[in-house]
Formats: structure tokens, sequence, C-alpha cells
């Protein structure tokens, strides 16, 4: 019988496999660009450089090398060929810290918990509202090794130091928005991690990827690869991607270890229940599949905008608490600010094109509560945005997917006293739109309103 070796570091790689052993890694190993199938499907110019797969492995000789989360499919090839495969461990592993966790789990949480501890490397999935950081932070502490945590936005890095500060009673260090201070535990903004791969990996024992559903991005997998740490743990509320790429998050930290689900949050009163307002619109539109053009139509509708606008208004001037108005488009984000105005209220606006010291003030402003409405573009408010105070919401572009709309409505259902969390959803008579409005109705009646 042959016999082969696996060698684990920062990646894995594999000697000695035999050539069909190598093309069933190989093709396992392949996954079709998303890009090139969306260019076909919708006919758009494909280009020279644009390819039809894309190839997660690279052949070294006789070896293959591959990402290590892959490590344990790898091995299940091999033994299904009848191959026998030696493992030899270089994953870095340095000299335990003292780490204490300074808070209390939820029978879930430390279910969770323990679980994740029971394995080096893998992902953690967690509704929104489960206390993703809350474990995490339980998971370090029982890891006892210098931890690094990377995040990819400003508003990630401050809410994680402090939550760092209260569960492990301990500085942490901080990586981005101009800071650079490694300690035992440290919070890395990505884009800043990735100018100091030369000297971080050496530093750490243990990384851990928040929202880790970004993985699939060449800025995550090109700093993730490069650190051989002994474990690794991926945090996400939302597994799946929309682009096919989702086995590449398995691929690349881990194999799915465990799943907090809406219903253990039910079970424990963690989230709250919303009440889902589905408001008709007169908006129409001819739709030839140009869902660009169409989006933009709907966001610069004047009935539909005046519609939100009352509707925001009349919700504010009944209910305590904080609306959250969310789109995909800037441009309407600024419209819909500018027709509240007009109507006395001074929203505030969250986009990108908002400087990262005034963003930093709004969110301090939203979560002491002295804003009553807020107005932000989706991709901003998806992820790490916790403010318990934010009471009601207004989808004001449509939502398909359900991970992304689970998690905007999860930034809603926070527990607070007297909190009646209430969901506005906006129905277009447009064919494509109502069939979005279906499917997150299904949503609604299957997991968070059941």
């Amino acid at each position: 019988m042959n016999r082969l070796t696996l060698t684990v570091s920062h990646d894995c790689r594999l000697s000695g496999a035999p050539p069909e052993l190598l093309a069933a890694l190989r093709k396992k190993l392949t996954l079709v660009n998303p890009k090139y199938r969306d260019a076909v499907r919708y006919a758009r110019w494909i280009g020279k450089n644009l390819k039809k797969e894309l190839h997660f492995y690279s052949l070294d000789g006789q070896d293959i090398l591959f990402p290590r989360g892959f490590g344990n499919q790898a091995v299940l090839l091999c033994r299904q060929a009848g191959l026998e495969v030696e493992i030899i461990d270089r994953r870095r592993q340095l000299a335990p810290i003292e780490l204490a966790f300074a808070g209390s789990l939820r029978p879930y949480q430390d279910k969770a918990c323990s679980a994740m501890l029971s394995r080096e490397f893998g992902v953690l999935e967690a509704a929104t509202g489960s206390g993703k950081t809350v474990m995490a932070a339980a998971i370090i502490a029982g890891r006892r090794q210098p931890a690094l945590i990377l995040i990819h936005t400003k508003e990630l890095l401050y809410q994680w130091q402090e939550r760092l500060r209260h569960f492990l009673g301990l500085e942490p260090g901080l990586i981005g928005d101009g800071a650079y201070g490694v300690q035992e535990v440290t919070v890395g903004l990505i884009h800043t991690v990735k100018k100091h791969l030369s000297e971080l990996p050496a530093r750490f024992g243990h990384i851990i990827v928040d929202e880790c559903h970004r993985t699939p991005s060449s800025m995550f997998t090109d700093i993730i690869k490069e650190f051989d740490c002994r474990y690794m743990l991926g945090l996400t509320a939302t597994p799946m991607r929309r682009d096919g790429l989702t086995e590449l998050i398995h691929w690349y930290i881990g194999d799915p270890v465990h799943r907090v689900a809406q219903k253990d949050l039910d079970r424990h009163g963690a989230v709250m229940k919303p009440c889902v307002l589905f408001r008709p619109t007169s908006f129409t539109f001819a739709y030839r599949r140009n869902y660009q053009d169409l989006l933009s139509a709907l966001t610069a509708n004047p009935g539909r905008n005046e519609l939100i606008a009352a509707d925001i208004c009349s919700e504010v001037q009944t209910k305590a608490g904080t609306a959250l108005v969310v789109s995909d488009r800037i441009s309407h984000c600024e419209t819909l600010c500018r027709l509240l105005a007009e109507r006395g209220l001074q929203p505030l606006l969250l986009t990108g094109r908002v400087g990262g010291e005034e963003r930093s003030d709004i969110v301090r402003r939203v979560q002491q509560g002295e804003v009553r409405v807020l107005v932000a573009t989706i991709q901003l408010i998806g992820e790490g945005f916790d403010c318990p105070g934010l009471t009601s919401l207004f989808l004001c572009t449509p939502i398909k997917f359900e991970g992304r709309l689970t998690q905007v409505i999860g930034r809603i259902l926070r527990p607070a006293l007297g909190k009646e969390p209430r969901v506005y959803d906006y129905v277009d008579p447009v064919g494509v739109l109502k069939a979005s409005a279906r499917t997150r109705r299904q949503i609604y009646d299957l997991t968070l309103c059941a």
C-alpha cells in the first residue's frame, strides 16, 4: 500500500500522490468562476482575462498544495483510494498565556463554545443576536494562545476592543485606523494586517475571522494563508454566499463545527420577534433583465419615496426608539434624508462617504439613544452594527438573499424594555420585485416571525 505524507502548516502539502488521486484533488479544488458564469448568463463581454475556472491548488513537482481547511477532505479522498496518509503537523503553537473569561454564557452559547474548543479549527455559524463576540471571547480564553481577531471595518475594530475589555479584562492591541500595537489579544483591520504579514504570523497561535463569509475575497485569503497557527475560528451568521464560493469559507478556515439557530435564541429570549408591515407601492417599470436600471428608477420614484417618508414620520411620532432606514443606494439615502428634513425630522446619514471620525460619532450617538432616525446603506449596517435602541426598520430597496435579510433585520431584534420591533417592507408591482417580496415573506414566516 502506498504511503503519502500530508504536511500541515500555513497550507497543506500532499506528497507522493499517484496521478489518479492528483486528478481527483485538482477537480475538487476547481470551481466555476462566478464572474465568468454571470457574464455568460447575462450576455456580457467576457474579454481575454476572465477565467472560466478558479483553481485553489498549486503544483510543486509531484506535490500538490492547497488550503489547509481542505485537509480533512483530502485525507478522506486518500483513504477512499486505499492510501494511508502520514500527517506531519508543523502548525504554530506558542507558550500558553493566562486569560480569564469574565462573562456568563447562555446554555446555547456554552454548548457552542464547548463544540468549538473540541476542534482545532472550524466555523461557528451563529444567528444574528446570538452573541458571537461573547462566545469568541470565551473560546479565546479557553485556547490560552495569543490571538488575532481579523475584522474588515473600523466599527468592528472598536466594537471588539470594547467587548474584549469587558469579557477578558484586558486592553487588546489594535492594528488599523492609524494604530499598530500588538498585544496577547489583538484586533486587526485586514487592510492594515496585510501590510505587516512579514512579522505578524510568528506572534499568534490563534486566529479568529469575524464575518468569515467574506473569506472568499482575495483580501481575506491572501492574509489567512500566511498564518500557520494551530487554532483558527471562523464566525458568521450567514455561511452561504450568493456567488457560489461558499466552499472556500471551509477550505480556508475549516469545516462547519456548530450552528446556533434562530430557534435557540427564541427559546432563551435572546432576540425579539418583529411585526412585519407590508406596504404596497404604485411604482411600475418595464423590466427587461436590466436590474440596475430598475433600481435607479425605483429609488428615484417620487411617489414611492413620499410614501416611505410619511411612514417614517408616523412611526417616529407614535413610537419611542430609533428608526433604521436602509437602502442599497447612497443617492437614495440622501434623497430620503432630504424628504425627512423637510418634514421637520433630523435624520443622521451613514454611508461610505461619511468619514471615519464622523461615522464613529454617529454610531456613538445612536447607541446612546440621541438619534430618532438613522438612514444608512445596507452595506454599512449589515454586519457588526450593534445598537439595542433600534426599534423599527424600513427596507427601502428590495432584498432577496436570506442571509442579508436576516442580518439587517437582526439589527432591531436586540431585547430592550418596552420595545416592539417593526419592519416596513415595501412591495412593488413589478414581476421581479414581487418575486423578491414572496421570498422575503417566506423567510419571515419560516424563521423570523414563526
